[in-house]
């Protein structure tokens, strides 16, 4: 035990100095003469070795009576005092007591053995009174309603979070039976919970309270016992706390996990569980199920042309006009984009069918006002698929997609029913379109790069970007293998922007790794070449890749050219503008041709590997190709002949001054490393492979 004496008095300091000699475990005294420096060295001990007690004589040269015990106090408030005093006063003893001090003894009528027993019930109490404050704040302080309940159960403590929950005062419900608190609905609830609660000593669970202005809520309660002794009864505290938000919150994410946010229709989720209960009470009751696919035609340019929020508009009302064209008890979700899906119960006759699917079609079509945008006419294709056998909610629902793929590829603006003899050729192409978007969303899709060799000094001075996809069942395919379906479905577009994106950053690792820079030759579809954004997009890959464009360059075919020749030629005179390259491949040598080369700077011609092919044994191919080469000699452009896959076409081409090759010969497409390791080689040897040695 560390004491603190604050004493005047040597005489009474060496006596209770004596009094304590010898305790076990032996007591550490630190003597003060006056109030100044007990102060100090309360202060000084806070961090090294706090007191346990403090002995105080109220009389001191720098202070005198209660304000001494004060000012004690009030620097250590958690130590506990006893006051060791000449004067012999019940009042004053009293007063002190009213105020914090743990006892006060008398000068003169104190025997060591009470001296130290009145210290250690000081030290004791003090830590219970401690331990009580500290209680007592955490029960003010709880965010939780608290309340204390007798064996009557009527209410004896309320915390402050009780008022603010409930909104009584704490002098307006003590005293009153704690069923106030609860609902109506709670009676037999609250009935059972206080039985479970005086049994097993114990409860917690959720249950509605009133407010009191009325209000019930939801509340998360925990009841507890407090004592129970043969002597005393027993006591209950009850903790709770205002659930509503959380239930609200609950609801709301249940409402977003099962519902489109745009249009308010369930989502696919929820037509997915739907559809399941409809086939099975369709099975149990010989009852029809039928579902509705549905796509907006054109929306896809509709929305790019005219911004996302008409989009959503357009999204919307469509929403609202299937819901008003069907009965109240199907159902209508969005399965997200502009897709669509009904569930039909109890529909038979396939004239019925057809009906709905127009009564949807005219609802549909009616126009749609988009203020200052004007009115756009909307169109739906509908797929119909009706359950039987054993078909999952699933297959319906694939069923019904294949047909409104039909309706759309027969011309939109129509409906279609499945059946076991749809084209097998659209099915087909859906079947690969779906294939395609997976093999996006698992990056199925690589690239590999075609070298082209310069004639004249055997290096590689630029490559061809391919397109492989690894297929899961079907393997490595080329692009020649799918590059169709791409096309027709409209998803070259954006597999496109990730072949530029890929294709120029991995041309920007090849400069990072040391590699002198190389021209990147990419293929353009039609579909790209002429898409609304496809300029922008160019210059956002360019920027953010910080590929130089003046190593891009696009190969379009000559009918890019030839068609709508006002509007594309102003988007090649655009990329010419960013310092792109561009090359033609299949060229016509008429007279429109010449002077395209002429208006639009074109930078390179190509040879096909068509006109390559049979080069030896076919004059008008031969001819061809020398006048494909001359021309662009003469323009003063680049010629690339591609598909060189023997030597004597190599030897014809040099020979009519072609300036780049690329081919089997020479080398097979490679992955970025692979071209990264040859250009390499290239700087330590021959340039051409050395089975064929430098042209002539």
């Amino acid at each position: 035990m560390k004491l603190l004496l604050v004493e005047d008095n040597p005489g009474d300091a060496r006596l209770l100095n004596l009094m304590l000699l010898g305790e076990s475990p032996p007591i550490e005294l630190v003597h003060c003469e006056s109030l100044s420096g007990a102060l100090m060295v309360i202060e000084e001990s806070r961090v090294s070795s706090p007191f346990d007690a403090i002995l105080l004589d109220l009389s001191l040269p720098d202070s005198q009576g209660v304000e001494t015990f004060h000012r004690i106090h009030e620097v250590a408030p958690d130590v506990p005092i006893v006051i060791l005093t000449a004067l012999n006063d019940k009042t004053i003893a009293s007063r002190l007591a009213s105020l914090g001090a743990q006892d006060y003894l008398v000068k003169g009528f104190v025997e060591a053995d009470l001296m130290i027993r009145s210290l250690h019930y000081a030290i004791e109490r003090k830590k219970t009174e401690v331990g009580l404050k500290m209680v007592s704040k955490v029960f003010e302080c709880m965010l939780e309603g608290i309340i204390m309940v007798d064996s009557g159960l009527l209410i004896t403590h309320v915390n402050q979070a009780f008022t603010n929950i409930m909104g009584y005062q704490a002098e307006e419900v003590i005293g009153r039976p704690v069923q106030m608190l609860m609902s109506d609905r709670q009676e037999n609830t609250f009935s059972t919970l206080w039985n479970i609660l005086t049994t097993q000593g114990s409860w917690q669970g959720e249950v509605w309270q009133r407010r009191k202005s009325g209000e019930i809520f939801p509340s998360h309660m925990s009841a507890s016992e407090v004592s129970r002794s043969k002597r005393e009864s027993s006591r209950f505290v009850i903790v709770f706390s205002d659930i509503s938000d959380i239930k609200l919150s609950e609801e709301r994410l249940h409402y977003l996990a099962h519902h489109d946010p745009l249009t308010g229709l369930p989502n696919r989720l929820f037509l997915n569980d739907r559809l399941e209960q409809a086939i099975l009470h369709g099975k149990r009751q010989k009852t029809s199920v039928t579902v509705m696919f549905i796509d907006i035609d054109h929306f896809k340019q509709i929305n790019d042309s005219m911004g996302h929020a008409a989009g959503d508009l357009l999204l919307r009302t469509t929403a609202e006009r299937l819901v008003m064209a069907i009965r109240e008890t199907d159902t209508v979700a969005r399965l997200g984009g502009d897709e669509f899906s009904i569930i039909l119960t109890d529909i038979n006759q396939s004239t019925d069918l057809e009906a709905i699917a127009k009564k949807i079609l005219d609802a549909v079509s009616q126009p749609v006002s988009l203020q200052e945008l004007g009115k756009v006419q909307l169109s739906v294709s509908i797929g119909i698929a009706s359950h039987h056998a054993e078909l999952s909610a699933d297959e319906l629902l694939e069923n019904a997609d294949t047909a409104m793929y039909v309706a759309k590829k027969a011309g939109r603006n129509q409906f279609r029913f499945f059946n076991s003899h749809l084209d097998s050729f659209d099915i087909q192409t859906r079947k690969t379109e779906e294939e395609i978007l997976r093999a996006l969303d698992h990056q199925e899709f690589s690239l590999s790069y075609q070298p082209q060799f310069d004639l004249s000094s055997g290096k590689v001075i630029g490559v061809e970007t391919l397109l492989r996809w690894q297929h899961p069942q079907r393997g490595l395919l080329h692009a020649t293998d799918f590059i169709s379906s791409l096309e027709d479905s409209g998803l070259i577009v954006p597999l496109g922007e990730w072949i530029l994106a890929t294709a120029c950053q991995e041309w920007k690792s090849w400069g990072a790794r040391g590699q002198p820079p190389i021209k990147l030759a990419i293929n353009l579809t039609y579909k790209q070449f002429t898409h609304d954004h496809f300029l922008v997009t160019v210059e956002n890959i360019l920027r953010q890749t910080g590929m130089e464009p003046r190593w891009l360059e696009f190969e379009l075919a000559r009918h890019i050219i030839t068609e709508n020749r006002s509007r594309h030629f102003a988007v090649i005179q655009s990329l010419k503008n960013l310092g792109v390259r561009i090359a033609i491949n299949g060229f016509d040598s008429g007279v429109s041709s010449l002077n395209t080369l002429h208006q639009l700077k074109i930078d390179t011609l190509k040879v096909d590997r068509s006109l390559l092919t049979d080069l030896g044994h076919s004059k008008g191919n031969a001819l061809y190709t020398r006048l494909i080469l001359s021309l662009a000699q003469s323009f003063d452009l680049k010629s690339v002949a591609e598909g060189v896959e023997n030597s004597q076409q190599l030897d014809f081409l040099t020979d009519h001054h072609c300036t780049e090759v690329q081919g089997f010969l020479l080398s097979h497409p490679l992955g970025s490393d692979e071209l990264f390791n040859l250009i390499e080689r290239q700087n330590d040897g021959p340039h051409f492979p050395s089975s064929l040695g430098n042209p002539p």
